[in-house]
């Protein structure tokens, strides 16, 4: 059997995204939505406190170009044809740039061909031309709302007394049927928001999500946006990476 290697020596991916010898994270059947990808999270002082907070949480397939691309094509081939099998109508392709990054809205695939048809400039972002082998993230979910759950515990002290404590704190996302409709392997990441309490009953995550339609600090994802606080990722390294296997009972072919 093959060892399991660490993200930083990943070289080769097959054609579904897979990395040779590195172990998933998470493993789920294609079209489950059970079980939910569950973390625990803590710092230094232990589990951390999830009193007002909500969760984010993106998934992606990474891919490059195989051939450049101008400012005016609308329809590409992705290098080894990696990404291809991942993507679906509706998904967003943002391009792997710091400042100003382009999005683009797929609407359309040549199965023969192995052609993606996109929409350009998506989200009001600026439009480019594109080297070959430029990165590019699909992303398969997006800023979708996750959950949070706090374990507590009567802790009983040395006086004899019991106090009420922490003792687990998880960040949890159930999986929705479009999220595991392919097969393939994806990187996935919560960002967890600390929110102010006046904000957090009208909390919308499409409100924090930047435009890219000029050059501010808010372009390049500075802006943490209406009523938060911080923000932290997880994991704190790297992506985890999440494997959907394929199933042969495939919905709709009953």
């Amino acid at each position: 059997m093959p060892t399991c290697q660490s993200q930083q020596t990943l070289t080769c991916l097959d054609k579904f995204g897979c990395p040779n010898g590195i172990c998933p994270d998470f493993e789920i059947k294609r079209h489950d939505t059970r079980p939910p990808f569950i973390i625990t999270v803590s710092d230094c002082d232990g589990p951390l406190d999830l009193t007002d907070t909500v969760v984010e949480v993106s998934m992606w397939a990474k891919a490059k170009l195989k051939r450049a691309v101008s400012d005016t094509d609308t329809y590409f081939k992705l290098s080894d044809d990696i990404g291809f099998e991942q993507s679906l109508v509706g998904d967003i392709i943002v391009v792997d740039r710091i400042r100003l990054p382009e999005q683009m809205l797929v609407i359309g695939h040549d199965e023969v061909n192995k052609y993606i048809q996109v929409q350009r400039g998506y989200n009001g972002s600026p439009v480019s031309s594109y080297k070959r082998n430029t990165g590019l993230r699909i992303f398969r979910v997006l800023n979708s709302v996750g959950e949070t759950n706090m374990v507590m515990e009567d802790i009983e002290q040395v006086d004899g007394t019991t106090t009420n404590e922490l003792t687990e704190s998880q960040l949890i996302y159930y999986w929705q049927p479009n999220d595991t409709c392919l097969p393939g392997c994806y990187w996935f990441e919560f960002k967890l928001l600390k929110m102010a309490v006046a904000d957090m009953l009208i909390f919308n995550p499409l409100n924090i999500v930047p435009t890219f339609t000029s050059v501010t600090p808010a372009d390049a994802g500075c802006d943490l946006g209406s009523g938060v606080e911080w923000a932290r990722r997880f994991p704190v390294q790297g992506d985890f990476l999440i494997k959907i296997t394929d199933s042969p009972s495939k919905e709709g072919l009953q």
